[in-house]
């Protein structure tokens, strides 16, 4: 597992929560158009899920799993 690329994740994800955050407070309102804002809504948790499941996935790699590879020599 690579810290750098699982912080990176995390830093994503809580981007994603804000994002869900605000809409949510958006869709309170009476009159509010819940609808509307549902599928975006659905797509961020979607995404925040996703991310969830590849942060597990980096904390269960080893180290150098898919480390860059070197420029072949001309």
């Amino acid at each position: 597992m690579s810290d750098e690329y699982v912080q990176t994740l995390r830093r994503a994800r809580e981007n994603f929560v804000r994002k869900r955050r605000a809409m949510a407070e958006q869709m309170i309102p009476l009159g509010a158009a819940a609808a509307h804002f549902a599928p975006t809504f659905a797509d961020l948790q979607a995404v925040i899920e996703a991310l969830d499941r590849a942060i597990l996935d980096e904390e269960q790699l080893p180290e150098d799993y898919a480390a860059e590879e070197s420029e072949p020599a001309a």
